[in-house]
């Protein structure tokens, strides 16, 4: 991933310098709360995608600058706006914002910031780029609400789950990369091709994450194993498990999830399931899935390396280990 930064360097700063010079206000607590949360050590992983998809469709310029701005303050409203509702402690390995300024106030701050990359959207970009980050917001709710309805319910399927991650996760990053396309003037099949890529690594990206909250390394992800399960998120690596899980492995993983306080011993329970059938490494399987699709997505470009670091960064997404 070196090699890609260091080749996006000046990009990834223009789009700093804006993430930065647009949190101002009179209210003292806006530019505090997201000067907090966008020191945090965020990957910019979505104004990245952004970056790279224009760059691959022959445009490096300020709008692309603008739009990597607008993905990182819809990402980071989403994330303010997901631990007032999981009752998150931390971020990132330091204290969440709410955790600081009180959830009223993280919400509030999220929705600045979702309102402030619609006023730039408006100012700098054509309405086809604002139609697309729109539905984008729109399915990041629909994850959410839906998520939330799926919390503690062992009855949820696969199904269930990538309805979930394609609202929560998918939706921005694919509206990211369609985003880049369209910018570049693109609007036909190199367009649908970046879309494409992005929703496929945009699966693969979250299915990693809730395969590292089973077996990841805490000092790494800056997170507790076990995270999402308190939570009541069934994901991947858990409901692969449990289609082979016995009736009684199923009545324990049940009764963990249903516990007044989930603890590391009924994480244990869990994670002894999950080993059993082999959760993890048939969900990372699934993640390399939708990275070769994400890379054949790209085959309509010309080869270069703006094509290859995004292949890179497909392949890097599955294989790591934070």
């Amino acid at each position: 991933m070196k090699e890609i930064l260091d080749y996006y360097r000046e990009d990834l700063a223009a789009a700093e310098e804006i993430i930065n010079g647009n949190i101002h206000s009179t209210i003292r607590v806006i530019p505090e709360l997201s000067s907090y949360i966008f020191e945090s050590g965020g990957k910019r992983f979505r104004p990245l995608l952004v970056v790279a998809s224009a760059a691959l469709c022959g445009y490096r310029g300020p709008k692309a600058h603008v739009a990597a701005c607008v993905a990182e303050y819809i990402h980071t409203a989403t994330l303010l706006h997901d631990d007032v509702v999981d009752e998150s402690d931390t971020r990132r390995g330091r204290a969440s914002a709410n955790n600081i300024w009180g959830n009223e106030a993280s919400v509030l701050v999220g929705d600045f910031l979702l309102a402030r990359a619609f006023q730039l959207m408006v100012q700098n970009l054509d309405s086809q780029s604002l139609r697309v980050m729109a539905q984008a917001c729109m399915r990041l709710a629909e994850g959410e609400i839906l998520q939330l309805l799926k919390s503690f319910d062992v009855n949820t399927t696969v199904e269930d789950y990538y309805n979930i991650i394609f609202g929560k996760t998918a939706a921005l990053i694919s509206a990211c990369c369609e985003v880049g396309a369209l910018i570049s003037g693109e609007r036909g099949e190199r367009r649908e091709a970046l879309k494409g890529y992005g929703r496929e690594v945009g699966y693969a990206f979250q299915i990693v994450d809730d395969c590292l909250d089973v077996a990841g390394d805490p000092g790494k992800t800056g997170k507790p194993l076990g995270n999402d399960l308190r939570e009541g998120k069934l994901t991947l690596p858990v409901l692969l498990a449990l289609d082979k899980a016995t009736r009684e492995e199923r009545r324990k993983v049940r009764d963990a999830l249903l516990a007044e306080e989930f603890d590391s011993r009924f994480f244990g329970r869990v994670k002894d399931v999950v080993e059993e059938y082999r959760g993890v490494e048939r969900a990372r399987e699934r993640a390399r899935e939708h990275a070769v699709r994400a890379v054949e997505c790209l085959e309509i470009f010309e080869d270069g390396p703006e094509k290859e670091y995004l292949i890179a960064m497909a392949r890097f997404i599955v294989e790591r280990d934070m």
